[in-house]
């Protein structure tokens, strides 16, 4: 999570770094275990570059890797403006890692990490508000440690030295109440264990906003409820006061986190998704029913891979969770999922937690269990599961296939409803953050199997030209799939006449390759040629939902 900024913990190449954003020249140089950056008006001599701050801290190893500069003033920090993508090994700026309109130039100001950053990415913060933006944060540890989810350890310890006292618990199967595990406790207090970060969550009054920035979370594991704060729920009748202080102050908030029937959005807050779970509701689920936060041998050489793959129970059957409570199911799973046992299509996760949340520049699956609905994709603009996969089928081959199979009524269908691919509409038609949702669904093996490959090229070039920067960073990794393209060169940071010539020259080169007439599915507008049905083409992306699009996890 964060870790101070030594060499050992960034994986970057800070030395000898050179960005440029926003009128400003960076350069970061190493001296010894420790890294400087400078900066300079842009296009200025190098005699203009500025004092060295240090980069102390960095947040973030699995996917992105960001850095905290010093600014003189205390323990007070200010975000280096760029981020470090691993799974690309490229620098972009901070702004464009997240799902942000492109007018947006950055995101946070002096002191953010020390009054909201610090206080779920470490362990017992303090962010010690001192004055204007100015803190003498302190901490526990950097990073995530056992006492945050466990408690306080210091009896544990001192009272477990006596081995006849850890004997005696052992034997008699007792818990130890001198230390937390989430795992004995009832499903709301297991949950929020987990949920005191991840959850959107609001402050009961200011006060209690302002002993927490000052003096940290009075929250301990093991507790029923938040003392300072509340989940928050936008649908829901409960704390009517807070939330509609909270939508004076910002008319998106709810928006920009949730879709309008109140499912969460956007990654690291799954807490709401679980609490709105019918598995949730029966009394007996939790975050730890499905994820194991220890790794199953300590050292073991597959610790990347078990922590990159979100330290599931049961790592190599995506069923096993589900099937602990529904055990009819797994003993007719292709009668229930009218798939191959066996196969993607048959995958709990994949029908009932698809990928409609967004973070970490890639879809992320929904914690909010569900069912496939084609009337909550025509209410609520979410993609539903069928279509993720199915990308080349419209929404009434969906609603035909729930109607035969689960007896659901289909709704009323427009005539694009019937004929056009749902995930080209998405895709021309869809906000920003459903078009990244799309993106990303394009480059996901599973769709690709169920719905083909040749027909994504067009529509990923399409995408390559995005104003939203990471809508374009999707599509280039999801094109980087496709046979051809794994090595395509492109940089999602460049606008303009960069973007034109890029798209045009990679569309150009993959219609060359076309053997016309190639056989295209009719749903997805694409003439034998591979070039678009441009009276289609044209009439989606006339109709696109161009409304502001934030979502920072």
């Amino acid at each position: 999570m964060t870790q101070v900024g030594v060499p050992a913990a960034r994986r970057g190449e800070l030395a000898d770094l050179r960005l440029s954003r926003n009128g400003w020249d960076y350069a970061v140089a190493r001296q010894g275990r420790a890294f400087f950056v400078r900066r300079k008006p842009a296009g200025a001599p190098v005699s203009a570059y500025g004092d060295p701050r240090q980069l102390v801290l960095t947040t973030g190893s699995h996917h992105l890797q960001i850095f905290w500069e010093e600014t003189g003033t205390g323990r007070t920090l200010v975000q280096f403006p760029f981020a470090y993508i691993v799974a690309t090994g490229t620098w972009a700026p901070v702004i464009q890692t997240f799902l942000a309109p492109p007018e947006f130039k950055s995101l946070y100001d002096v002191g953010e990490w020390n009054g909201a950053c610090m206080q779920c990415h470490t362990t017992a913060p303090l962010g010690r508000f001192v004055g204007g933006d100015r803190f003498d944060s302190q901490v526990a540890e950097f990073g995530i440690s056992c006492e945050a989810c466990h408690g306080e350890g210091a009896e544990h310890i001192a009272r477990n030295r006596n081995p006849l006292r850890r004997f005696a618990l052992h034997l008699g199967g007792q818990a130890d109440p001198t230390i937390v595990n989430p795992a004995r406790l009832d499903a709301y207090a297991s949950t929020l264990t987990c949920g005191q970060c991840h959850s959107i969550s609001a402050f009961v009054d200011v006060s209690d906003k302002i002993a927490w920035t000052q003096f940290g979370r009075k929250y301990r594991p093991g507790q029923e409820e938040l003392p300072q704060k509340f989940v928050l729920q936008p649908n829901t009748a409960d704390h009517a006061a807070q939330k509609q202080a909270i939508l004076r102050n910002n008319p998106h908030y709810f928006s920009d986190r949730f879709w309008p029937d109140g499912m969460v959005r956007v990654t690291g807050r799954e807490m709401n998704a679980v609490l709105a779970s019918p598995c949730f509701k029966g009394g007996h689920f939790s975050c730890v029913s499905c994820h194991e936060m220890h790794a199953p041998t300590a050292g073991d050489a597959a610790l990347p891979t078990w922590a990159d793959g979100h330290q599931l129970v049961a790592p190599d059957d995506s069923n096993a969770a589900c099937l602990q409570c529904h055990r009819e199911i797994g003993a007719k799973l292709a009668a229930h999922t009218h798939h191959a046992a066996g196969s993607t299509g048959s995958s709990c996760y994949n029908c009932h937690m698809p990928h409609t949340a967004f973070g970490l520049l890639r879809a992320i699956r929904s914690h909010q269990v569900s069912s496939p609905s084609v009337q909550e994709t025509l209410q609520q603009g979410r993609p539903n599961a069928c279509n993720l996969c199915h990308l080349d089928k419209p929404l009434g081959w969906t609603a035909e296939k729930l109607a035969a199979w689960y007896g659901r009524p289909a709704p009323a269908l427009s005539d694009d409803d019937r004929r056009i691919a749902a995930g080209v509409r998405w895709l021309l038609q869809g906000n920003a953050g459903v078009r990244a949702l799309t993106s990303w669904s394009m480059g996901w093996q599973p769709a690709q199997q169920a719905s083909g490959r040749d027909w994504l090229y067009p529509y990923l070039f399409t995408g390559l030209n995005d104003p939203y920067a990471v809508v374009r960073f999707i599509a280039w990794r999801s094109l980087r799939t496709l046979p051809g393209y794994g090595d395509f060169p492109f940089d999602d940071t460049q606008e303009g006449a960069h973007l034109d010539a890029a798209v045009h020259a990679g569309y150009g080169e993959w219609r060359q390759r076309v053997v016309a007439p190639a056989t295209f599915p009719a749903s997805t507008g694409l003439a034998p040629d591979g070039g678009f049905e441009e009276d289609i083409f044209r009439r989606l992306l006339h109709q696109r939902d161009q409304s502001p699009v934030f979502i920072v996890e």
